[in-house]
């Protein structure tokens, strides 16, 4: 068991994380499932099935997806489209697009959010933690403020120990090696203002009790990396990676696409590096029917992503948008 798993199991938990949220006689026993998935325990053997014939799982979904001609399909490659589908659409997966106002009731603005995601990335980028990192850790904080309201007193601080947490969490959670870079006591002394270890790791256990401790949902991130697997390995093809991911990543920025599934971002944030970067026309209409077979959506189903994303990014790249966002779309499809 790594150290940072050792701590975790022998911290105090937190009386209340929160409003009124953990009861003080919490255990530090975790569901197995959440040491699995940080490494601290080894996976459970596979399941054996009587039947000896494959299960489809892609057969019950409607309308199963395509793929381009010219893509490379593995024999799984239906199943976790599927599969990444079904769990993004998992209520517990998804924050409240209004929790500012439901549950936070003004002790937070969607610009303190935004400062607060700033943050988060300032430290993943510090600590040079994993990519995707920054995704799944705000995806923690979202859904823990769409059910807990901020203490009245020591807001800001208790906010930072959140965030700081939950990037904390999200790195063991996609890099194993991760707890050789950071531990709590590195995320205390991040948090400044004489945080202790003890109450990050009672942070912790607070915020995956009230993430039920379901850690694995996709993000816009998964989804990116998803869209392009097909990619080919050319300057252009990895140049449609790297805006792709900084849009994605722009994205947790912006409180209204709380609203949108991280496959909905995902498919604008790819949709606009390929336009932006291959604007021609003619090749941008092939390039959509493809992009409709492998990701399910037409430009018209993801606007509101597409227009949030190039309102958030002041770059002269994207002035070739300028028709395409004042209603000709249907030019594009």
């Amino acid at each position: 068991m790594d150290p940072c798993s050792f701590e975790l199991i022998s911290g105090t938990p937190l009386s209340a994380v929160f409003s009124g949220c953990v009861d003080q006689s919490t255990t530090t026993e975790f569901d197995d499932a959440y040491f699995r998935a940080i490494g601290a325990l080894p996976p459970l053997a596979p399941v054996r099935f009587a039947s000896s014939s494959p299960i489809h799982h892609a057969a019950a979904l409607h309308d199963s997806i395509e793929l381009p001609a010219t893509c490379e399909v593995s024999d799984y490659d239906a199943d976790i489209d599927v599969n990444l589908r079904e769990m993004e659409k998992d209520a517990k997966q998804w924050p409240s697009p209004e929790y500012l106002n439901t549950v936070q009731g003004g002790r937070m603005s969607k610009s303190r959010r935004a400062d607060l995601v700033s943050w988060m990335d300032d430290f993943t980028r510090y600590f040079d933690l994993a990519p995707g990192t920054l995704h799944r850790a705000v995806s923690y904080v979202d859904r823990v403020l769409s059910q807990r309201t901020l203490p009245a007193a020591d807001t800001e601080h208790q906010l930072q120990l959140l965030g700081a947490t939950a990037v904390y969490t999200a790195a063991k959670y996609e890099e194993q090696c991760s707890t050789h870079k950071l531990n709590a006591t590195a995320v205390a002394e991040i948090c400044g203002l004489d945080t202790t270890s003890k109450e990050v790791i009672a942070m912790e256990l607070g915020m995956v009790e009230a993430l039920e401790y379901d850690l694995s949902g996709p993000t816009a991130y998964t989804f990116v990396q998803h869209f392009n697997r097909h990619g080919g390995r050319g300057e252009q093809d990895s140049e449609v990676r790297r805006l792709a991911r900084h849009l994605a990543d722009r994205s947790l920025y912006d409180y209204s696409l709380l609203q949108l599934l991280p496959s909905e971002v995902a498919a604008s944030a790819v949709f606009l590096a390929r336009l932006i970067l291959n604007p021609n026309a003619i090749e941008v209409r092939q390039w959509n029917e493809d992009f409709e077979e492998l990701t399910g959506y037409k430009p018209t189903d993801i606007i509101l992503g597409i227009e949030s994303l190039y309102m958030m990014n002041h770059d002269s790249r994207f002035d070739v948008l300028a028709d395409f966002l004042e209603g000709q779309l249907m030019d594009f499809r």
